[in-house]
């Protein structure tokens, strides 16, 4: 006992008298404890890196084996790839067919996949998510990571269409601090496109979606009055639902006379939203007034192919209407140049019906004309005189065919004369001459008795038409 006590005395007089023994001392303890941590940690990674070990001894027998590249996982069931198309049945031409990738693992993924670029003849292919969706699912007990991206097909022809073999690179944790990348492929994919209608064989003109809208605006308001210069603004809009608006139709302008049309801005919308895609398309048109009258836009329409209940649909934008008036401004510049036009000929007509008169006046112009002035005058006296000169410069070569009977109840003084001449009642023998000269002495005798000068008038206008207008023997 009294050992011990000099023993334990002379240690604590030494850690006195030196200090560094004791922080050797805990530095020895900290170490040791170190040690001890490594070893039991090293135990426990080697007892989990042999279950994932395998070899193969001489006597066929497998052995666990760590994988180290993407086949040794896929084949090891580590990681899985699948692919699937929806719909699953026929479809139409410029319906949408979705495939689907899903790639999981039973670890997680370092790293997004990546969708090697692919052509599939006569089908635009579209990747309207620009990234898969991320998400877990329960197998058989154990948790799975899975990344699927959904890509969208739109064939353009009937026929079997085939996707073919597309590379994706994928990138797998494989412990902490390190992964596996490597790249899988998926097996081709088939699908059919029919005509369902005969109607979609002759046109483009369509839409094949589960729902389709149209709606139309327009200013001004269909009816009402406009002028010239004014503006018309029609606006369609159209909202389908799994599509894309590169494959909504086109509407051409109206063309017209009356009518000057340019496009407006197109606003193009291609939207999804937790997996359901969605188009909108706004087409926009104007037109300017060029001419007054009624003017008319025809309707617009377009089908729609129902890929829910498979039946084919017309959708229509009504026709519009619209009368046009003239400003006064507009309606002298459409009708300036007929203006101009009529105001030329009004002062040419006017220049040429006073020369008319002066000429008439100084009776220059032939009998015939200045005959027909003086009957329309009513200036008879006139008349006679013109009438007079007519007879004696153009038929003195005829002869009178009594025949006619033209002065019978024509004159009655006249008539009394001549009636008393023999020769009248023979008639064949007188001859124009000897007429003029009875016409020439019943014109110089003064009518005096009522209603007798309208009669001679009367007569000499009626013979004149007749000796002018007729030849005779």
């Amino acid at each position: 006992m009294l050992a011990y006590k000099r023993t334990q005395i002379d240690d604590e007089s030494l850690e006195r008298l030196f200090p560094i023994f004791a922080s050797l001392k805990t530095l020895f303890k900290v170490v040791a404890i170190t040690f001890v941590w490594l070893v039991i940690l090293g135990s426990l990674f080697l007892i989990s890196g042999f279950s994932n070990l395998a070899f193969a001894s001489n006597d066929g027998t497998v052995t666990a084996k760590t994988p180290s590249s993407i086949d040794e996982l896929q084949l090891a069931g580590k990681l899985k790839i699948a692919t699937r198309l929806a719909p699953t049945n026929v479809v139409v031409p410029q319906q949408q067919v979705d495939l689907y990738i899903q790639i999981s693992t039973d670890t997680w993924f370092a790293g997004g996949s990546h969708i090697s670029a692919f052509d599939v003849d006569d089908t635009i292919v579209l990747r309207r998510k620009k990234l898969a969706n991320n998400y877990t699912d329960r197998i058989d007990g154990k948790t799975w990571s899975v990344q699927e991206w959904q890509l969208t097909l739109y064939p353009q022809t009937v026929g079997a269409i085939t996707v073919p073999k597309i590379a994706v690179t994928v990138n797998v944790a494989d412990k902490p601090g390190s992964s596996i990348k490597g790249t899988l492929y998926i097996q081709p994919q088939h699908f059919t496109v029919v005509l369902s209608d005969e109607r979609l064989a002759n046109t483009n003109h369509y839409i094949a979606a589960p729902k389709v809208t149209i709606e139309q605006k327009v200013t001004p308001e269909n009816g009402s009055e406009l002028n010239i210069g004014d503006a018309i603004t029609r606006t369609l809009t159209i909202n389908a639902t799994d599509s894309s608006t590169m494959l909504f139709p086109d509407f051409p302008l109206s063309k017209s006379e009356m009518l000057y049309g340019y496009r407006g801005p197109v606003e193009s919308e291609d939207s999804q939203n937790r997996g359901d895609f969605s188009a909108s398309k706004v087409y926009q048109q104007t037109y300017i007034v060029q001419k007054s009258g009624q003017v008319n836009l025809p309707e617009l329409s377009f089908y729609w192919w129902n890929t829910k209940d498979e039946e084919l649909t017309v959708l229509t934008a009504k026709g519009l209407s619209w009368h046009v008036t003239h400003t006064p401004l507009s309606f002298v510049k459409a009708y300036w140049l007929y203006g101009l036009l009529l105001l030329v000929l009004l002062s040419i007509t006017v220049k040429s019906v006073v020369l008319a008169s002066k000429r008439i006046k100084k009776q220059l112009f032939p009998v015939v004309i200045l005959f027909a002035h003086t009957l329309i005058s009513k200036h008879y006296a006139r008349a006679e005189q013109y009438l007079y000169w007519r007879n004696s410069d153009k038929n003195k070569r005829t002869t009178y065919n009594p025949r006619l009977r033209l002065l019978n109840g024509s004159l009655d003084d006249l008539t009394h004369g001549l009636n008393e001449n023999k020769s009248l009642k023979i008639n064949y023998g007188l001859t124009k001459e000897s007429l003029f000269d009875c016409w020439q002495r019943g014109f110089n005798k003064p009518n005096t008795e009522s209603g007798q000068s309208v009669k001679t008038r009367r007569f000499y206008i009626m013979y004149w038409r007749f000796i002018s207008n007729k030849s005779v023997k």
